[in-house]
């Protein structure tokens, strides 16, 4: 879609008559050269990342990332086959601000005294103050996959669409400035407030200062593959030529043995250790189940590393623009919660009670 066009418009300084383009938030009249500020609800200033990878490079980078990697099918760079790379550009929102602000609670603190660990609580107050840059998708971006990209060093240029349009597909926006900010507004505030560590909140105040949005159209290139009879598709970064998202098939091999040795040696560790709190004595064998715990933790990680592998590893994702969700720890807690269940003074809770338990 062409880009819309105003006329009509005359410079307030010298009463030119003006073409502004959609989108253009600043400009010099082109008469007398006066800076002249747009305002109105197409006015977010838009910006594009300009290509640098060609495309052979990009198909290159792709069969680079076949071949890379273990979870991947065997022989999956040299048995695929081209299909098509195309080069897209992606609107996506770039919102910077800072938060800051205050946040009052209580923290979690460990004593140990004659060898037995104790938890309380202090009252503390911690100031937040924190940069972020973000971007996120304008449009939808579920058949790419490349919820994000990186703009740290990118060259940006005024955006020009006729030059975009003639190098390859240009996605509309779809999302509004409320919408975006909003959003990012709470993931900010709520990263801020967590990079405290304060384990019971009371109160909180916090701002978003200085923000700043704008649109920025990054280059993508998506390169489609067969293999096996079924088409899979990898997107490369345009500017930099890193794989942003790509889908492989796994390997069933690679599955079966992390799933076999993840649940083996997970059991190992959390049944192992345990025979210590039984036989040991006094300070040994509280020792031996402080082990056991942390070693039984360790265990539970990795057959939960194996099952991953196991169950989801019939496809493989990758790449630098995945956004993945919140983490759930067990009974739906967040992982914040569930680092702290691993604290030292936790585990060491946990370790009196498998004594007890297992002496009786």
């Amino acid at each position: 879609m062409a880009e819309k066009v105003l006329k009509g418009i005359t410079c307030p300084a010298c009463s030119g008559e003006l073409d502004l383009r959609e989108g253009i938030k600043t400009f010099n009249c082109k008469y007398c050269g006066t800076l002249l500020l747009t305002k109105g609800i197409d006015g977010v200033v838009k910006y594009y990342v300009p290509r640098k990878v060609q495309r052979n490079i990009a198909i290159q980078n792709m069969f680079n990332w076949l071949g890379k990697g273990l979870a991947k099918a065997r022989g999956l760079k040299n048995t695929a086959k081209l299909d098509d790379a195309f080069l897209v550009y992606i609107p996506y929102w770039r919102v910077r601000a800072d938060v800051i602000g205050w946040v009052f609670g209580k923290e979690r603190r460990t004593q140990t005294v004659n060898g037995r660990t104790t938890t309380y609580y202090v009252d503390v107050e911690k100031k937040i103050q924190k940069p972020f840059d973000r971007t996120f998708a304008a449009c939808d971006v579920a058949e790419l996959g490349v919820r994000k990209v990186n703009l740290a060093g990118d060259e940006m240029r005024a955006v020009n669409f006729e030059e975009l349009q003639a190098e390859g597909m240009l996605f509309n926006i779809i999302s509004s400035e409320k919408e975006v900010t909003d959003i990012a507004k709470d993931q900010f505030v709520q990263e801020a407030v967590n990079s405290v560590h304060v384990d019971q909140i009371t109160f909180q105040h916090n701002d978003l200062v200085r923000p700043n949005v704008s649109i920025v159209y990054y280059p993508l290139w998506v390169v489609r593959y067969l293999f096996k009879g079924r088409t899979y598709q990898v997107i490369v970064d345009g500017e930099d030529g890193t794989i942003c998202y790509g889908k492989a098939p796994g390997n069933n091999l690679y599955r079966a043995v992390a799933g076999i040795f993840g649940t083996a040696i997970g059991t190992y560790l959390l049944t192992f250790f345990g025979i210590f709190g039984i036989i040991g004595d006094g300070d040994s064998a509280k020792a031996a189940l402080v082990v056991y715990a942390f070693a039984a933790i360790f265990g539970i990680i990795i057959i939960a590393w194996g099952y991953k592998k196991f169950r989801y590893g019939g496809e493989v994702e990758e790449g630098t623009g995945i956004v993945a969700p919140p983490k759930k720890g067990m009974f739906g807690k967040s992982t914040n919660t569930m680092k702290s269940m691993a604290s030292v003074g936790n585990v060491v809770d946990i370790a009196s009670i498998a004594g007890s338990f297992l002496r009786r």
